[in-house]
Protein backbone atom coordinates (compact mmCIF):
# COMPACT_ATOMS: atom_id res chain seq x y z
CA UNK A 1 0.00 0.00 0.00
CA UNK A 2 1.20 3.53 -0.55
CA UNK A 3 1.74 5.64 2.22
CA UNK A 4 -0.16 8.98 0.75
CA UNK A 5 0.26 11.07 3.87
CA UNK A 6 1.10 14.89 4.24
CA UNK A 7 3.55 15.70 6.72
CA UNK A 8 2.26 18.64 8.34
CA UNK A 9 2.82 18.16 11.89
CA UNK A 10 6.30 18.18 13.60
CA UNK A 11 7.49 14.21 13.64
CA UNK A 12 5.73 14.01 9.99
CA UNK A 13 2.50 12.30 11.46
CA UNK A 14 -0.67 13.25 10.30
CA UNK A 15 -3.58 13.63 12.34
CA UNK A 16 -6.15 10.46 13.01
CA UNK A 17 -8.86 9.98 10.92
CA UNK A 18 -11.11 10.06 14.30
CA UNK A 19 -9.17 13.65 15.23
CA UNK A 20 -9.60 15.02 11.32
CA UNK A 21 -13.58 14.26 11.51
CA UNK A 22 -13.87 16.64 14.36
CA UNK A 23 -13.16 19.49 12.09
CA UNK A 24 -15.96 21.53 10.35
CA UNK A 25 -15.21 21.26 6.92
CA UNK A 26 -15.04 17.46 7.24
CA UNK A 27 -18.28 17.32 9.11
CA UNK A 28 -20.08 19.59 6.15
CA UNK A 29 -18.41 17.61 3.59
CA UNK A 30 -20.31 14.44 5.17
CA UNK A 31 -23.71 15.83 5.48
CA UNK A 32 -23.78 17.00 2.15
CA UNK A 33 -22.74 13.46 1.18
CA UNK A 34 -25.55 11.71 3.60
CA UNK A 35 -28.17 14.59 2.15
CA UNK A 36 -28.66 12.54 -1.37
CA UNK A 37 -28.75 9.41 0.33
CA UNK A 38 -30.94 10.03 3.35
CA UNK A 39 -34.63 9.74 3.88
CA UNK A 40 -35.37 13.43 5.62
CA UNK A 41 -36.28 12.10 8.80
CA UNK A 42 -32.58 10.09 8.74
CA UNK A 43 -31.29 12.98 7.51
CA UNK A 44 -32.61 15.47 10.19
CA UNK A 45 -31.54 13.11 13.09
CA UNK A 46 -27.60 12.83 11.48
CA UNK A 47 -27.33 16.56 10.98
CA UNK A 48 -28.42 16.95 14.74
CA UNK A 49 -25.36 14.50 15.71
CA UNK A 50 -22.62 15.52 13.79
CA UNK A 51 -23.50 18.70 14.13
CA UNK A 52 -22.92 18.95 17.78
CA UNK A 53 -20.76 18.71 20.84
CA UNK A 54 -21.60 15.01 21.62
CA UNK A 55 -20.11 13.98 18.13
CA UNK A 56 -17.00 15.96 18.78
CA UNK A 57 -17.06 14.73 21.94
CA UNK A 58 -17.07 11.54 21.17
CA UNK A 59 -14.60 11.34 18.28
CA UNK A 60 -12.06 13.56 20.77
CA UNK A 61 -12.61 10.25 23.41
CA UNK A 62 -12.13 7.63 20.48
CA UNK A 63 -8.96 9.17 19.49
CA UNK A 64 -7.37 9.46 22.84
CA UNK A 65 -8.26 5.59 23.42
CA UNK A 66 -11.40 6.27 25.81
CA UNK A 67 -13.50 3.39 24.24
CA UNK A 68 -17.05 3.40 26.43
CA UNK A 69 -20.05 2.02 23.71
CA UNK A 70 -22.88 0.46 24.57
CA UNK A 71 -23.53 -3.45 23.75
CA UNK A 72 -24.78 -4.06 20.18
CA UNK A 73 -28.11 -5.84 19.64
CA UNK A 74 -28.14 -9.04 18.12
CA UNK A 75 -31.05 -9.22 15.36
CA UNK A 76 -31.91 -11.44 12.30
CA UNK A 77 -32.74 -9.51 9.28
CA UNK A 78 -33.64 -10.41 5.83
CA UNK A 79 -32.83 -8.54 2.48
CA UNK A 80 -36.81 -8.06 0.98
CA UNK A 81 -35.73 -9.68 -2.21
CA UNK A 82 -34.16 -12.40 -0.48
CA UNK A 83 -35.08 -15.51 1.69
CA UNK A 84 -31.91 -15.42 3.47
CA UNK A 85 -31.50 -14.41 7.17
CA UNK A 86 -28.80 -13.43 8.72
CA UNK A 87 -27.57 -12.30 12.19
CA UNK A 88 -26.52 -8.69 12.54
CA UNK A 89 -25.68 -6.64 15.08
CA UNK A 90 -26.74 -2.89 15.93
CA UNK A 91 -25.42 -0.35 18.03
CA UNK A 92 -27.67 2.50 19.47
CA UNK A 93 -28.81 5.76 16.82
CA UNK A 94 -26.11 7.71 18.55
CA UNK A 95 -23.20 4.94 18.33
CA UNK A 96 -24.84 3.97 14.80
CA UNK A 97 -24.32 7.14 13.37
CA UNK A 98 -20.95 7.63 14.75
CA UNK A 99 -19.89 4.64 13.03
CA UNK A 100 -20.86 5.94 9.33
CA UNK A 101 -19.52 8.84 9.82
CA UNK A 102 -15.87 7.73 11.10
CA UNK A 103 -16.25 4.98 7.91
CA UNK A 104 -17.05 7.65 5.84
CA UNK A 105 -13.69 9.29 6.54
CA UNK A 106 -12.27 5.97 5.64
CA UNK A 107 -12.22 6.33 2.29
CA UNK A 108 -8.78 7.10 1.81
CA UNK A 109 -8.06 3.38 2.67
CA UNK A 110 -10.12 2.57 -0.82
CA UNK A 111 -7.41 2.70 -3.46
CA UNK A 112 -5.93 -0.54 -2.06
CA UNK A 113 -8.82 -2.59 -2.75
CA UNK A 114 -9.48 -4.51 -6.25
CA UNK A 115 -10.71 -2.29 -8.85
CA UNK A 116 -13.34 -5.48 -9.68
CA UNK A 117 -14.72 -5.03 -6.11
CA UNK A 118 -17.95 -3.09 -5.86
CA UNK A 119 -19.35 -3.58 -2.75
CA UNK A 120 -19.16 -0.29 -0.01
CA UNK A 121 -16.68 1.82 -2.76
CA UNK A 122 -16.31 5.53 -3.14
CA UNK A 123 -18.07 5.96 -6.64
CA UNK A 124 -18.88 2.11 -7.29
CA UNK A 125 -22.17 0.33 -6.53
CA UNK A 126 -23.86 -2.36 -8.00
CA UNK A 127 -25.48 -0.65 -10.85
CA UNK A 128 -21.67 0.53 -11.89
CA UNK A 129 -21.05 -3.51 -12.00
CA UNK A 130 -23.89 -4.45 -13.84
CA UNK A 131 -23.25 -1.34 -16.48
CA UNK A 132 -20.03 -2.83 -17.60
CA UNK A 133 -20.97 -6.58 -17.60
CA UNK A 134 -23.60 -5.64 -19.88
CA UNK A 135 -21.41 -3.49 -22.17
CA UNK A 136 -19.08 -5.92 -22.46
CA UNK A 137 -20.49 -7.78 -25.42
CA UNK A 138 -17.90 -10.43 -25.49
CA UNK A 139 -19.17 -11.83 -21.87
CA UNK A 140 -21.27 -14.25 -23.94
CA UNK A 141 -18.16 -16.12 -25.67
CA UNK A 142 -16.81 -16.73 -21.83
CA UNK A 143 -17.21 -19.16 -19.13
CA UNK A 144 -18.91 -17.95 -16.18
CA UNK A 145 -17.86 -19.20 -12.64
CA UNK A 146 -20.43 -18.24 -9.92
CA UNK A 147 -19.55 -18.68 -6.02
CA UNK A 148 -21.29 -17.79 -2.63
CA UNK A 149 -19.28 -17.66 0.84
CA UNK A 150 -21.34 -18.98 3.29
CA UNK A 151 -22.71 -16.55 6.15
CA UNK A 152 -19.74 -14.13 5.70
CA UNK A 153 -20.16 -11.42 7.52
CA UNK A 154 -20.64 -13.80 10.90
CA UNK A 155 -18.02 -16.44 9.70
CA UNK A 156 -15.51 -14.09 9.57
CA UNK A 157 -12.53 -14.73 11.85
CA UNK A 158 -10.89 -11.76 13.88
CA UNK A 159 -8.19 -13.83 15.04
CA UNK A 160 -7.63 -13.96 11.10
CA UNK A 161 -8.93 -10.05 9.75
CA UNK A 162 -7.06 -8.68 12.75
CA UNK A 163 -3.49 -8.76 11.20
CA UNK A 164 -4.91 -7.76 8.21
CA UNK A 165 -6.30 -4.44 9.55
CA UNK A 166 -2.89 -4.03 11.88
CA UNK A 167 -0.87 -4.00 8.11
CA UNK A 168 -3.55 -1.53 6.44
CA UNK A 169 -4.29 0.57 9.44
CA UNK A 170 -1.80 0.34 11.59
CA UNK A 171 1.41 2.44 10.10
CA UNK A 172 -0.87 4.79 9.32
CA UNK A 173 -3.22 5.61 11.71
CA UNK A 174 -2.16 3.91 15.45
CA UNK A 175 -5.54 5.54 17.07
CA UNK A 176 -7.82 4.13 15.04
CA UNK A 177 -6.52 0.70 14.77
CA UNK A 178 -7.13 0.65 18.61
CA UNK A 179 -11.08 1.14 18.19
CA UNK A 180 -11.20 -0.66 15.39
CA UNK A 181 -9.58 -3.65 17.13
CA UNK A 182 -11.88 -3.00 20.56
CA UNK A 183 -14.80 -2.81 18.06
CA UNK A 184 -13.68 -6.36 16.58
CA UNK A 185 -12.55 -8.31 19.48
CA UNK A 186 -15.32 -7.11 22.02
CA UNK A 187 -16.64 -10.20 22.42
CA UNK A 188 -19.82 -9.53 23.78
CA UNK A 189 -23.74 -8.15 22.79
CA UNK A 190 -26.88 -8.58 24.02
CA UNK A 191 -29.99 -10.70 22.74
CA UNK A 192 -33.15 -10.42 24.01
CA UNK A 193 -31.91 -7.90 26.48
CA UNK A 194 -29.09 -10.64 28.06
CA UNK A 195 -25.44 -10.11 27.49
CA UNK A 196 -24.20 -12.80 26.00
CA UNK A 197 -20.36 -13.70 25.34
CA UNK A 198 -19.37 -14.81 22.21
CA UNK A 199 -17.85 -14.01 18.41
CA UNK A 200 -19.51 -11.31 16.58
CA UNK A 201 -17.22 -12.07 13.05
CA UNK A 202 -16.91 -9.22 11.23
CA UNK A 203 -19.23 -6.90 12.76
CA UNK A 204 -22.15 -7.61 10.32
CA UNK A 205 -24.85 -4.69 10.37
CA UNK A 206 -22.19 -2.19 11.78
CA UNK A 207 -21.57 0.08 9.35
CA UNK A 208 -17.49 -0.93 10.13
CA UNK A 209 -18.73 -4.00 9.07
CA UNK A 210 -18.14 -3.15 4.94
CA UNK A 211 -14.74 -2.36 5.41
CA UNK A 212 -13.89 -5.51 7.43
CA UNK A 213 -15.65 -7.87 4.66
CA UNK A 214 -13.45 -6.10 2.33
CA UNK A 215 -10.50 -6.61 3.75
CA UNK A 216 -11.03 -10.19 4.49
CA UNK A 217 -10.82 -11.53 0.84
CA UNK A 218 -8.33 -9.12 -0.46
CA UNK A 219 -6.30 -12.00 -1.39
CA UNK A 220 -9.04 -13.59 -2.85
CA UNK A 221 -9.49 -10.47 -5.03
CA UNK A 222 -6.00 -9.87 -6.37
CA UNK A 223 -5.71 -13.89 -7.36
CA UNK A 224 -9.28 -14.09 -9.16
CA UNK A 225 -8.65 -10.52 -11.27
CA UNK A 226 -5.21 -12.03 -12.20
CA UNK A 227 -6.59 -15.13 -13.39
CA UNK A 228 -10.19 -13.81 -15.28
CA UNK A 229 -10.62 -11.80 -18.29
CA UNK A 230 -12.99 -10.54 -15.65
CA UNK A 231 -14.17 -10.60 -12.25
CA UNK A 232 -16.55 -8.92 -9.62
CA UNK A 233 -17.43 -9.17 -6.23
CA UNK A 234 -19.78 -7.60 -4.44
CA UNK A 235 -19.54 -8.40 -0.66
CA UNK A 236 -20.02 -12.37 -0.71
CA UNK A 237 -21.23 -12.72 -3.99
CA UNK A 238 -18.48 -14.14 -6.53
CA UNK A 239 -18.16 -13.76 -10.43
CA UNK A 240 -15.27 -15.20 -12.49
CA UNK A 241 -15.10 -14.88 -16.26
CA UNK A 242 -12.64 -17.17 -18.19
CA UNK A 243 -12.15 -17.93 -21.56
CA UNK A 244 -12.05 -21.26 -21.52
CA UNK A 245 -13.16 -24.42 -18.75
CA UNK A 246 -10.18 -25.32 -17.42
CA UNK A 247 -9.40 -21.65 -16.85
CA UNK A 248 -12.65 -21.58 -14.43
CA UNK A 249 -12.83 -24.99 -13.15
CA UNK A 250 -8.36 -23.91 -12.20
CA UNK A 251 -9.81 -20.81 -10.48
CA UNK A 252 -12.19 -22.71 -8.40
CA UNK A 253 -9.86 -24.64 -7.05
CA UNK A 254 -7.53 -22.16 -6.15
CA UNK A 255 -10.44 -20.27 -4.73
CA UNK A 256 -11.43 -22.97 -2.75
CA UNK A 257 -7.56 -22.93 -1.28
CA UNK A 258 -8.04 -19.73 -0.32
CA UNK A 259 -11.36 -19.26 1.09
CA UNK A 260 -10.42 -22.31 3.71
CA UNK A 261 -7.52 -21.12 4.87
CA UNK A 262 -9.56 -17.65 6.14
CA UNK A 263 -11.64 -20.45 8.12
CA UNK A 264 -15.22 -19.36 5.57
CA UNK A 265 -16.58 -21.84 3.39
CA UNK A 266 -18.66 -21.48 -0.11
CA UNK A 267 -22.09 -22.21 -0.87
CA UNK A 268 -21.42 -25.67 -2.45
CA UNK A 269 -25.40 -25.70 -3.78
CA UNK A 270 -24.96 -22.01 -5.51
CA UNK A 271 -21.19 -22.63 -7.33
CA UNK A 272 -22.13 -23.09 -10.42
CA UNK A 273 -20.21 -23.24 -14.18
CA UNK A 274 -22.26 -21.47 -17.15
CA UNK A 275 -21.44 -22.36 -20.29
CA UNK A 276 -20.88 -19.66 -22.58
CA UNK A 277 -24.18 -17.68 -24.10
CA UNK A 278 -26.07 -19.07 -20.80
CA UNK A 279 -28.17 -16.60 -19.11
CA UNK A 280 -26.03 -15.43 -15.67
CA UNK A 281 -28.07 -14.57 -12.69
CA UNK A 282 -25.99 -11.99 -10.24
CA UNK A 283 -27.25 -10.77 -7.01
CA UNK A 284 -30.56 -11.11 -8.21
CA UNK A 285 -30.49 -9.59 -11.28
CA UNK A 286 -30.64 -11.93 -14.57
CA UNK A 287 -28.19 -10.85 -17.76
CA UNK A 288 -29.86 -11.94 -20.84
CA UNK A 289 -29.68 -11.45 -24.27
CA UNK A 290 -27.49 -7.87 -23.45
CA UNK A 291 -30.50 -7.05 -20.85
CA UNK A 292 -30.89 -6.72 -17.03
CA UNK A 293 -33.63 -7.25 -15.45
CA UNK A 294 -35.39 -8.71 -11.70
CA UNK A 295 -34.10 -12.51 -11.92
CA UNK A 296 -36.84 -15.26 -12.55
CA UNK A 297 -36.03 -16.46 -9.03
CA UNK A 298 -36.14 -13.35 -7.42
CA UNK A 299 -39.65 -12.21 -8.91
CA UNK A 300 -41.35 -15.52 -7.55
CA UNK A 301 -40.26 -15.24 -4.60
CA UNK A 302 -41.57 -11.57 -4.33
CA UNK A 303 -45.06 -13.29 -5.99
CA UNK A 304 -44.97 -16.10 -3.43
CA UNK A 305 -44.84 -13.77 -0.35
CA UNK A 306 -47.02 -11.47 -1.61
CA UNK A 307 -49.73 -13.56 -2.46
CA UNK A 308 -49.48 -15.48 0.93
CA UNK A 309 -50.10 -11.95 2.64
CA UNK A 310 -53.30 -11.59 0.88
CA UNK A 311 -54.68 -15.13 1.92
CA UNK A 312 -54.00 -14.70 5.40
CA UNK A 313 -55.87 -11.17 4.66
CA UNK A 314 -58.98 -12.72 3.46
CA UNK A 315 -58.86 -14.93 6.14
CA UNK A 316 -58.96 -12.60 8.71
CA UNK A 317 -62.00 -10.88 7.28
CA UNK A 318 -64.00 -13.70 7.01
CA UNK A 319 -62.82 -15.24 10.16
CA UNK A 320 -61.79 -12.42 12.67
CA UNK A 321 -64.37 -9.85 10.81
CA UNK A 322 -61.28 -7.66 10.16
CA UNK A 323 -62.84 -4.53 7.73
CA UNK A 324 -62.05 -5.29 3.90
CA UNK A 325 -61.01 -1.23 3.72
CA UNK A 326 -58.82 -1.99 6.52
CA UNK A 327 -57.24 -5.05 4.78
CA UNK A 328 -56.89 -3.83 1.31
CA UNK A 329 -55.03 -0.79 3.51
CA UNK A 330 -52.93 -3.05 5.07
CA UNK A 331 -51.78 -4.82 1.95
CA UNK A 332 -51.16 -1.31 0.32
CA UNK A 333 -48.95 -1.27 3.24
CA UNK A 334 -47.08 -4.16 3.08
CA UNK A 335 -46.47 -3.89 -0.52
CA UNK A 336 -45.21 -0.85 -0.46
CA UNK A 337 -42.68 -1.97 2.69
CA UNK A 338 -41.86 -4.88 0.65
CA UNK A 339 -40.43 -2.27 -2.60
CA UNK A 340 -39.82 0.78 -1.37
CA UNK A 341 -38.47 0.39 2.61
CA UNK A 342 -39.44 2.34 5.68
CA UNK A 343 -37.50 4.76 7.60
CA UNK A 344 -37.15 2.33 10.25
CA UNK A 345 -35.45 -0.37 7.97
CA UNK A 346 -32.23 0.82 8.13
CA UNK A 347 -30.73 -2.62 7.49
CA UNK A 348 -33.42 -3.62 4.87
CA UNK A 349 -32.49 -3.20 1.45
CA UNK A 350 -35.18 -2.63 -0.66
CA UNK A 351 -36.49 -3.03 -4.49
CA UNK A 352 -35.91 0.23 -4.88
CA UNK A 353 -32.97 1.20 -3.52
CA UNK A 354 -30.97 -2.28 -5.14
CA UNK A 355 -33.11 -2.92 -8.92
CA UNK A 356 -34.08 0.76 -10.33
CA UNK A 357 -30.46 1.33 -10.49
CA UNK A 358 -29.75 -1.57 -12.29
CA UNK A 359 -32.33 -3.14 -14.31
CA UNK A 360 -32.59 -1.52 -18.09
CA UNK A 361 -35.94 -2.72 -19.17
CA UNK A 362 -39.27 -2.94 -16.61
CA UNK A 363 -40.91 -5.89 -17.62
CA UNK A 364 -40.23 -7.28 -14.30
CA UNK A 365 -41.91 -4.76 -12.48
CA UNK A 366 -44.65 -4.23 -14.83
CA UNK A 367 -45.67 -7.58 -14.42
CA UNK A 368 -45.28 -7.43 -10.20
CA UNK A 369 -46.98 -4.29 -10.80
CA UNK A 370 -50.67 -6.33 -12.28
CA UNK A 371 -49.98 -8.90 -9.86
CA UNK A 372 -50.17 -6.54 -6.54
CA UNK A 373 -53.08 -4.76 -7.91
CA UNK A 374 -54.95 -7.84 -8.31
CA UNK A 375 -54.03 -9.18 -4.52
CA UNK A 376 -55.12 -5.50 -3.40
CA UNK A 377 -58.79 -6.16 -5.55
CA UNK A 378 -59.14 -9.68 -4.03
CA UNK A 379 -58.72 -8.04 -0.58
CA UNK A 380 -61.19 -5.39 -0.84
CA UNK A 381 -63.52 -7.54 -2.12
CA UNK A 382 -63.15 -11.04 -0.96
CA UNK A 383 -63.45 -12.42 -4.34
CA UNK A 384 -61.00 -14.01 -6.95
CA UNK A 385 -63.69 -14.16 -9.67
CA UNK A 386 -64.79 -10.83 -12.26
CA UNK A 387 -66.81 -9.15 -9.18
CA UNK A 388 -63.15 -8.10 -7.58
CA UNK A 389 -62.87 -5.90 -10.53
CA UNK A 390 -65.62 -3.72 -8.55
CA UNK A 391 -62.31 -2.38 -6.98
CA UNK A 392 -61.44 0.07 -9.80
CA UNK A 393 -57.83 1.44 -10.01
CA UNK A 394 -58.61 4.59 -8.57
CA UNK A 395 -59.92 2.64 -5.62
CA UNK A 396 -56.65 1.02 -5.25
CA UNK A 397 -54.49 4.21 -5.43
CA UNK A 398 -56.47 5.03 -2.89
CA UNK A 399 -55.61 2.77 -0.64
CA UNK A 400 -52.25 3.42 -0.19
CA UNK A 401 -50.55 1.72 -3.53
CA UNK A 402 -47.63 3.08 -5.46
CA UNK A 403 -47.29 1.48 -9.07
CA UNK A 404 -43.26 0.10 -9.46
CA UNK A 405 -43.01 1.22 -13.13
CA UNK A 406 -44.21 4.82 -12.59
CA UNK A 407 -41.40 4.94 -9.86
CA UNK A 408 -39.33 3.32 -11.93
CA UNK A 409 -39.17 5.76 -15.16
CA UNK A 410 -39.60 8.98 -11.77
CA UNK A 411 -36.31 7.00 -10.69
CA UNK A 412 -34.37 7.19 -13.96
CA UNK A 413 -35.74 10.62 -14.65
CA UNK A 414 -34.36 12.09 -11.22
CA UNK A 415 -30.87 10.32 -11.95
CA UNK A 416 -30.64 11.77 -15.02
CA UNK A 417 -31.25 15.32 -13.51
CA UNK A 418 -28.80 14.78 -10.70
CA UNK A 419 -26.01 13.92 -13.59
CA UNK A 420 -26.86 16.79 -15.82
CA UNK A 421 -26.07 18.82 -12.50
CA UNK A 422 -23.17 17.33 -11.63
Amino acid sequence: MTDERVDNEPGGTMPSILERLCLPDMKEQFLEHKSRKMSPRELEEMVSYINSDECTHDLQDLAAGKFDFPLPRQVMLRKSHSDRRRILFVYPRRQNNLLMYIVWGMQEYDPIFSPQLYSFRKNKSVATLFSRVASMNYVRDLYTLKADVHDYGHSIRPEKLAPMIEEIVGPRDPKLLAFLEYLLFRGEYLRNGKVVKGDMGGLPGVPIGCFFNNVYLMELDREMERRSVLYSRYADDIAVFTRTREEAEEAGAVMDKIIDGLGISLNTDKTQLIEPGGDIELLGIQIRNGNLDVADNTLAKAKTKLTHYANKLIRYERFRGMPCDDAARAMARKIDRYFFGSDESLHQLCWRDFFFGVITRPDSLHEIDLLCQDLIRRVATGKRGDSRYRCRYKDIRAYGYRPLVHDYYRYIEERHKRWKSA
